[in-house]
């Protein structure tokens, strides 16, 4: 048996995952009556008590609890506490990956050891990258975690904490690939009268995500004080067993959270655009969907446009004008290589992505861009020579 604490209403609470006769989880929420605040020891504590009880009316006993069994529940009781995306994709790692490996072994929790992170990862590498093979075992860790050092005290310390640094698979750098300014220009040109223009505008422009721009609403376009604000999203996600776009205003940072300055070319840009819905609006009539009206980044019907179609009309808009095959994501890198080799600082690029700490953005963008190499090469001549 499983469980987890979470924060409800400003107390914590115990979520104890139990199942009827027909095996069919049924979470179990209990007060501790404990204030957040420096009481989460504490209601770790209470909710090991309370699975201990639990265990003795029939349920399986956290000694004999199957792996794969205590990371699917541990996946399953974090729905509440973490965004719809991230649950799919615990969800997604779980089902095609960490539960049909474990489950063919039959390994229980409790014999988990290094080695058997170890034997997983060798059996996974070749087929999945390392950077993936890292986030599973980071999932297994965290889902492991929680019971570590609690009683029946299953385990002194993380068995995934233990794999030796040697063996553990080593996260390959991500190389972004970007287009420079003459093939943003480029792409502009052949999208302007593509279904994904917008996304791609800004994607281009404001180095916004798949998400950030299906998200953008006018309301968020301030003509008067000529700013732009960053505050939503719409993504891919399951909602009761069935994939719909979720419009949401949880980022994945506080950084992401921000404003960005509009100068005169991009305020009648922006109104040309929002005129035009206008206009697609009347010649349709009725049967023009008024369900996103507040939504920037919609077709010609008023529908919002869906993110996998942005991702799947996107190279072949690349295709068709034969232009360099990269990802929809990489137009955020190819702006943040522009406003680089514009002299622009790498706080200031932080600032722009909405990065959530310097790090990330010296890490991804500290290339040097091939015009300044020209240009250091023959400063060094000229001292030199």
């Amino acid at each position: 048996m499983t469980g987890s604490v979470q924060r409800k209403n400003g107390i914590w609470h115990m979520v104890i995952n139990l199942k009827d006769a027909k095996g069919k989880r049924r979470p179990k929420w209990i007060s501790t009556k404990l204030p957040i605040k420096g009481n989460k020891r504490k209601a770790e504590l209470m909710l090991a008590e309370a699975l201990t009880e639990y265990s003795k009316t029939g349920y399986v006993e956290p000694t004999k609890i199957l792996l794969c069994d205590h990371i699917r529940n541990w996946v399953e009781a974090s729905e509440t506490r973490v965004q719809a995306t991230t649950y799919m994709n615990y969800v997604h790692v779980v089902e095609k990956h960490l539960y049909p490996y474990f489950a063919a072994l039959n390994i229980k929790l409790a014999d988990v050891t290094p080695d058997t992170i170890k034997e997983y990862h060798l059996a996974k590498a070749g087929t999945i990258s390392n950077n993936t093979i890292i986030k599973h075992i980071s999932l297994m860790r965290t889902a492991i975690q929680t019971t570590v050092g609690l009683p029946p005290k299953l385990f002194r310390a993380n068995p995934c904490d233990l794999v030796e640094s040697i063996d553990k698979p080593k996260r390959k750098k991500y190389r972004a690939e970007w287009y420079n300014t003459d093939e943003i220009r480029e792409l502009l040109i052949a999208a302007k009268d593509a279904p994904i223009k917008l996304p791609i505008f800004l994607a281009s422009y404001f180095s916004l995500t798949r998400s950030e721009c299906l998200g953008l609403r006018w309301n968020a376009i301030d003509f008067a004080e000529r700013t732009l604000t960053v505050k939503r999203k719409v993504v891919r996600a399951k909602v009761n067993g069935k994939l719909v776009n979720l419009d949401s205003d949880e980022l994945k940072t506080e950084a992401r959270y921000r404003v960005l300055p509009l100068d005169d070319w991009l305020i009648k840009f922006f109104l040309k655009e929002k005129e035009q819905q206008e206009r697609n609006k009347e010649l349709c009539g009725t049967s023009y969907c008024k369900d996103y009206l507040s939504h920037v980044c919609v077709d010609v019907m008023g529908k919002l446009i869906n993110p996998d179609y942005v991702t799947s009309k996107f190279p072949e808009l690349l295709k068709e004008y034969g232009m360099k095959r990269i990802r929809f994501h990489d137009l955020r890198h190819s702006c943040a290589s522009l406003l680089l080799s514009l002299r622009y600082s790498m706080k200031d690029i932080q600032e722009w992505l909405g990065h959530s700490n310097y790090q990330t953005t010296a890490n991804t963008y500290s290339h040097v861009d091939p015009k300044n190499k020209k240009g250091m090469i023959e400063g060094l001549t000229s001292t030199l020579v």
